[in-house]
């Protein structure tokens, strides 16, 4: 879960990228999620926005766990 306020300049490039690779190495993860509350972030701005730029793509709403339902989450997902 990503907090609303993060500042897109307040994460560092290296411990993002960092993150992904422990997922992929470390956690042998073939995804990683990030979720956001749609009533406090816009989907084209933003740290969701900034996504896009690293290979995140929109999670599709049918595939939304039921724990996260599409009306109230809005999800990216990143193949690693």
């Amino acid at each position: 879960m990503i907090p609303h306020d993060q500042p897109v300049l307040g994460i560092s490039k290296k411990n993002f990228v960092d993150l992904l690779e422990f997922a992929e190495d470390q956690l042998e993860m073939d995804r990683v999620l990030a979720v956001f509350e749609k009533s406090r972030v816009k989907a084209t701005e933003g740290f969701p926005r900034t996504l896009r730029y690293v290979g995140f793509r929109p999670y599709a709403i049918d595939e939304h766990p039921a724990s996260l339902p599409s009306e109230k989450y809005f999800i990216m997902s990143y193949k690693v």
